[in-house]
């Protein structure tokens, strides 16, 4: 009897010390996708890895195994016209229930795959509306008032966007969905938003490296905020000679700083509004100094002649690692800094009609 007690407790112990794991069970409403492989990917330091794969048979798919540690992943499929579809979900140990169909990918089962889909509910439809105005906006029939109507109604939308980030990740800032929605949206963020964010946090959250590394972007964006003094940034030119801002401000009435590169299909879109201000104003009024974030020497010096982009260029062509990012915490573009001549900091990604008010009449 004692053999058979001590047999179960050892059997029990096995099971107790076991590693908890995870089963994906996916499902598909797509039959042009029957025989397709679906991938889970991450993506770390801007490059992507693959997890896992799994092929796509009878309209489902499954996954299996010991995840190490919960983090927000995603769920990638090429569709037969190449498009691809890819939605984010929590990794983590646990049952996982995952669909996919035109519409997208929707993840269930567990208590933080519940909370991102919400999220994501809310976060997705208002971008769908978003897209549909903004559809209008390149109609030739479209009159400076109905563009107008369009640029209000588009900025409507991003106020919802951006206090539905705020919300979750607020109201999650110690867990795994709310530091993935904090760390995809934050750049959108106000520094006193971002820090009533922070504060909510334990020390461990902090200590994420991702979390420490928004951290420490915060502290430099207060040093290059509104009403502080602009700091120097002196990088090669387009004929390799060294060309610092600080050789520029003071020499106009305003200087405007703005980081993009030639891949950033939003920098391209905003291209030609920027174009108009500058010619406008350029001069003894304003002057512009673009801070490439390309990485390829003939991909940005092509852009800069082709597009006729008239103004000052610099670049070390180090993409995101580009010092005058750094120097100003720029972590999306386009990103622009408004400096007036005493080398004050206006502003930080004005819109260009906030720009023209100051530029018109010296103030906001």
């Amino acid at each position: 009897m004692k053999k058979l007690i001590y047999f179960a407790t050892i059997i029990s112990i096995l099971f107790a010390c076991k590693p908890t794991d995870y089963k994906i069970e996916g499902t598909v409403n797509e039959p042009a996708l029957n025989g397709k492989y679906v991938f889970i990917k991450e993506r770390i330091n801007r490059v992507w890895t693959t997890i896992d794969s799994a092929k796509i048979e009878n309209l489902k798919f499954a996954f299996e195994g010991v995840c190490d540690s919960a983090r927000v992943v995603f769920i990638t499929v090429e569709k037969s016209d190449g498009e691809s579809i890819r939605e984010p979900f929590v990794f983590e140990n646990g049952d996982i229930k995952i669909h996919i169909d035109k519409s997208g990918v929707t993840a269930e089962g567990t208590d933080q795959n519940m909370i991102l889909q919400k999220y994501l509910i809310i976060k997705n439809s208002f971008y769908a509306k978003a897209e549909e105005v903004y559809k209008s906006f390149n109609d030739s029939t479209a009159t400076q008032a109905d563009k107008a109507a369009i640029d209000a109604k588009m900025a409507d939308f991003e106020k919802i966007i951006k206090a539905n980030d705020i919300q979750y990740a607020t109201e999650n800032a110690n867990t795994v969905v709310g530091n993935y929605i904090f760390g995809s949206s934050f750049y959108g963020m106000t520094v006193e938003e971002k820090e009533k964010i922070v504060a909510l946090m334990t020390p461990e959250t902090k200590a994420i490296p991702r979390m420490a590394e928004i951290i420490a972007a915060i502290e430099v964006e207060k040093r290059t905020a509104k009403g502080q003094k602009f700091i120097d940034i002196e990088l090669p030119d387009m004929q390799g000679q060294q060309l610092a801002l600080s050789a520029l401000v003071g020499k106009t009435d305003y200087v405007l700083v703005d980081f993009w590169a030639s891949w950033c299909g939003p920098c391209m879109q905003s291209l030609p509004e920027l174009k108009a201000l500058y010619a406008k104003h350029k001069g003894s009024r304003l002057e512009i100094l673009g801070i490439s974030l390309d990485e390829d020497t003939a991909a940005w010096k092509n852009t800069v002649k082709e597009h006729e982009i008239n103004w000052k260029h610099i670049s070390d062509l180090q993409g995101w690692k580009s010092a005058g990012a750094a120097l100003y915490a720029v972590r999306s573009i386009p990103a622009t800094v408004l400096i007036d001549k005493n080398g004050t900091i206006l502003g930080r990604n004005l819109k260009l009609s906030e720009m023209e008010q100051i530029l018109s009449f010296g103030k906001k």
